[in-house]
């Protein structure tokens, strides 16, 4: 009989839907969720729903207008009587369900999902790093998308029971059959902004400080005139996109970067299908699920160390890896990338350049799991 699971989540997001379906076929599963959208960004969320092979649920909001405040885990543990708990980083939440395991079942085993990159991790607050130690003492598990994060952790706490693996991926076959679909717009895509025969090179996310985005047109503007065929197309949104634009025609690139605005569903994989380098530059990155995005999408990937999404790159095979602070760094990393990379001409959908598939880690990750809760 399949052991009761009941997950705690912020929110649904499509980096975390195939993750969530995989939880409910391994255990008779209740899905919570505390916000209807990401606080940082929103999504398509009537589309997420209709990929979800569970009935999502939602908690009331947090007492006083503390956002992790949610008393009613309590009384839902104690109806659905689970034997496993899912939780999401370190915070109030889990101190309930910590305060419910030793009032009614000492058996529990509560594990949390924790996105932290490395260097998020060594740079804890005082009040992150106790709520972390806590954890780690009294928790079944920490699971930790990124293995040299989970490297971190065996070191700094001599144990590597507690700790399990799995990176923030989606299913190899569901989003290439996805981007498959959307060849017919990639085609109309590529005719709109006139890419035939350029060196396309894509970012896909917010335009806001932490993407580390004038970083990146500085070191394209240190390649370009050796390719003046290539060009940089930001898909997405955010406040420093006017600030961009200037600073791009400022550095005489205007006919080098195109802001298509912000895309979802079959139109940002429409964008990905044009894509033939993807960069992300952020100084600041939890994980960055972009990059599995474009490595699924066959994008050959330049990704900033910081990310957690580092782990995902193989340097010289499907990527590399770059110092967000060295714009000669990030220059010649982009001038390798340019090098191999030929004209866009026909849209067809290009190999997968994951290393490993979303099988493969899920099964890994659930051998995790079930040599802790037995």
């Amino acid at each position: 009989m399949k052991k009761k699971l009941v997950v705690f989540h912020p929110a649904i997001a499509p980096y975390r839907v195939d993750f969530f379906n995989s939880l409910n076929k391994e255990f008779d599963a209740i899905f919570y969720f505390e916000f209807g959208d990401v606080l940082e960004q929103s999504f398509a969320q009537d589309e997420l729903r209709g990929r979800l092979e569970f009935v999502p649920r939602f908690l009331a909001p947090g007492l006083f207008g503390i956002k992790n405040l949610r008393t009613q885990v309590l009384s839902i543990l104690k109806k659905e009587q689970p034997d496993v708990v899912f939780c999401s980083e370190y915070n109030i939440l889990g101190l309930l369900l910590l305060v419910y395991k030793f009032l009614f079942n000492w058996k529990l085993s509560i594990f949390t999902i924790c996105d932290d990159s490395k260097e998020i991790a060594e740079s804890a607050t005082l009040v992150k790093r106790c709520m972390r130690f806590i954890a780690v003492k009294l928790y079944s598990g920490i699971i930790l998308t990124n293995d040299d994060v989970l490297s971190w952790y065996v070191e700094r706490f001599q144990t590597r029971q507690k700790f399990l693996f799995f990176p923030i991926i989606q299913k190899d076959q569901d989003f290439r059959l996805l981007l498959e679909n959307a060849l017919p717009v990639s085609r109309i895509l590529k005719d709109t902004y006139h890419l035939e025969g350029r060196q396309v090179l894509l970012f896909v996310g917010r335009l806001i400080d932490i993407k580390n985005l004038f970083f990146l047109l500085d070191a394209f503007a240190l390649v370009v005139k050796r390719y003046p065929k290539s060009i940089l197309l930001f898909v997405g949104d955010g406040d420093q996109r006017e600030a961009l634009e200037r600073h791009a025609e400022r550095n005489g690139l205007a006919n080098h970067v195109i802001f298509a605005g912000k895309k979802q569903g079959e139109d940002l994989y429409a964008c990905y299908n044009i894509g033939q380098i993807f960069v992300l530059p952020s100084y600041y990155e939890r994980f960055g699920a972009v990059v599995n995005e474009a490595l699924l999408a066959g994008c050959y990937t330049l990704c900033s160390v910081v990310a957690g999404a580092a782990c995902l790159i193989e340097p010289r095979k499907n990527g590399d890896l770059f110092d967000p602070a060295s714009k000669t760094d990030l220059a010649e990393k982009l001038a390798e990338g340019l090098e191999d990379c030929e004209g866009l001409r026909q849209i067809s959908l290009k190999a997968n350049k994951m290393g490993y598939s979303y099988d493969q880690y899920i099964i890994s990750f659930f051998n995790q799991l079930n040599s802790i809760i037995g």
